[in-house]
């Protein structure tokens, strides 16, 4: 132990002793007021009652925690009307009433808690010099009061996944101050419609296209102007295109076979699995393919089908076999098992494939020459990714030599899978690489339906991100045509019956990106909080502003 110090008094304390010890650090105060005023009736009193020790926790020095322990004295209230005889000295500024912590160390460990959670805060804290456990720093949470925040003009509405698939709440946002406003625990247009209704001064409100949402704010605010955020349009667009492409799988794979053949046979002496394109050195190879996986989907796949010959409906075939009646609709229609396309690796050599090849046919098999020669033409990887693009290549030529001057061409042409399609198909070709152009223009030509749904989709994309709002009447009508695919048709059904808020979203500046990041925080936070994401903490900590 050190020897004792005196510290000056801050604001009516003075430090008696100061005891330093390796665990920590004790300071002994008391009061040098003359006076203390009544809690109840306000009078100031001179008279002292009694006195007591009062321990308190502050800031710790040097990671060392700090004890403070204050000499409180008790007076006597002589105002005859007073109920309180006897009261104890309020040192405000210091702590507040029955506290065991100064006003500076609830600050900090709850800053702590808002921004680590319960059990990280209590490590964190510990470290710092501040022991605490994780249940008080959630009570920190919970009794911590809300900032004031003024009331929102435009408001972003979308919802969060508590249980994805299964339970979800909504995320409210104020868009013109980039902060949320409150936290749902469900997803329904009556908790919408009650919450609008206590907010009348909301103007805007920007929303994805479900139901719920759409009901509830016609339901709770009137007066607000509807905006359908065009991200969403464009994932309506992109769903609907996907469930078009998943019933016609047999088509999708009929095209990549017959342009993989076209590439056999244009091979005139040597044929390569090696050589596929960018990133195919990296897909797993036949052997390691989960067979046991593939062996049950296939089993489930003839169940499904022969329970539908049985006339069954998809809901109760989803039941039995143990799939969603959506995936049950899908096999159903699709002709044949959807086989799941490999995914594709992109690897820094990737640019380089035709130099590589080039060289490789004219005998240049040194992986360390060929690192040194693409380095001298921008190449920013590593020798190792050099050495793994030409390993197969290596393998390969064991078996089968090379010859001079031969081309080597791709035994394959790899399959895109649904989405992917759904994505390439409202593309314009010119923004396509030559494969995919290859491949969509087979498909197109086996399947027309696909190329009526690509053009339409195409307008739909050029006018939704370019605000086109005189475009809508036309494409509505274009789309509700008998040639174009009924899932196209269906998607228009719906924008018809939403017509004011997609409007809107063509001339209005309002989307819910912002929302979408707020989103990715809570999803951030909730994790953090190891299953103790209750409703009211995570309330808590999503609107404390950052």
């Amino acid at each position: 132990m050190y020897a004792t110090r005196h510290l000056p008094a801050p604001r009516g304390l003075r430090c008696s002793e100061l005891s330093i010890h390796a665990e920590v650090i004790k300071i002994r105060v008391r009061c040098v007021a003359t006076s203390s005023t009544c809690p109840i009736c306000c009078w100031p009193s001179r008279r002292v009652h009694s006195r007591y020790g009062r321990t308190l926790a502050d800031l710790p020095w040097h990671g060392v925690p700090v004890r403070i322990e204050l000499l409180a004295r008790r007076f006597f209230c002589d105002t005859l009307t007073c109920p309180r005889r006897i009261f104890t000295e309020r040192l405000s500024d210091v702590a507040a009433a029955y506290a065991r912590k100064t006003w500076r160390f609830i600050e900090a460990i709850e800053s702590i808690a808002f921004t680590c959670g319960g059990e990280p805060g209590a490590r964190l804290a510990t470290r710092l010099g501040m022991p605490v456990s994780p249940d008080t720093l959630l009570r920190c949470i919970r009794r911590a009061a809300a900032d004031p925040r003024q009331a929102p003009r435009v408001l972003g509405v979308d919802d969060w996944a508590w249980r994805r698939g299964q339970r979800y709440g909504t995320l409210l946002c104020d868009l013109e101050r980039h902060h949320p406003v409150d936290l749902l625990p469900e997803r329904s247009a009556e908790s919408l419609s009650a919450w609008l209704a206590e907010h009348p001064e909301i103007q805007v409100i920007s929303r994805d296209r479900a139901s719920c949402y759409a009901h509830g704010a016609s339901a709770g605010a009137p007066q607000a102007i509807q905006i359908a955020d065009r991200w969403h349009l464009l994932r309506n667009m992109r769903d609907a295109l996907e469930r078009l492409i998943d019933r016609r799988h047999q088509r999708v794979a009929e095209t990549a076979h017959a342009l993989a053949e076209a590439r056999q046979s244009d091979a005139p002496a040597v044929d390569m699995a090696a050589f596929e394109g960018p990133g195919s050195q990296r897909s797993p190879p036949p052997q390691t393919t989960d067979h046991a996986g593939n062996t049950r989907r296939r089993e489930l796949y003839r169940q499904v089908r022969a329970l539908h010959e049985h006339n069954l409906s998809q809901r109760e075939i989803g039941r039995q076999v143990g799939l969603h009646r959506e995936t049950v609709a899908r096999w159903i229609h699709a002709g044949q098992l959807p086989q799941r396309a490999r995914r594709p690796y992109a690897s820094r050599t990737d640019p380089f494939t035709d130099y590589l090849i080039h060289r490789w046919q004219q005998g240049c098999h040194n992986a360390a020459q060929l690192d040194r020669e693409l380095k001298e033409r921008g190449f920013r990887g590593s020798y190792c990714s050099v050495q793994r693009r030409v390993a197969p290549w290596r393998r390969l030529s064991a078996q089968q030599p090379w010859q001079q001057g031969t081309s080597v061409r791709s035994s394959a042409t790899p399959r895109p899978s649904a989405k992917r399609l759904a994505w390439l198909l409202p593309k314009d070709s010119e923004d396509m690489c030559s494969d995919d152009r290859a491949f969509v223009g087979a498909l197109f030509e086996r399947c027309p339906e696909l190329a009526v749904a690509a053009d339409v989709g195409r307008q739909f994309v050029i006018m939704v991100r370019h605000r086109r709002a005189d475009q809508l009447d036309d494409w509505l009508e274009r789309a509700s045509q008998k040639d174009v695919p009924r899932q196209l048709r269906g998607l228009a059904t719906s924008l018809k019956s939403d017509y004011q808020a997609v409007h809107q979203a063509l001339t209005q500046t309002w989307s819910n990106g912002q929302v979408e990041g707020q989103i990715n925080r809570l999803k951030l936070i909730k994790r953090q909080m190891y299953g103790r994401a209750n409703h009211d903490l995570l309330r808590q900590r999503v609107l404390r502003s950052v």
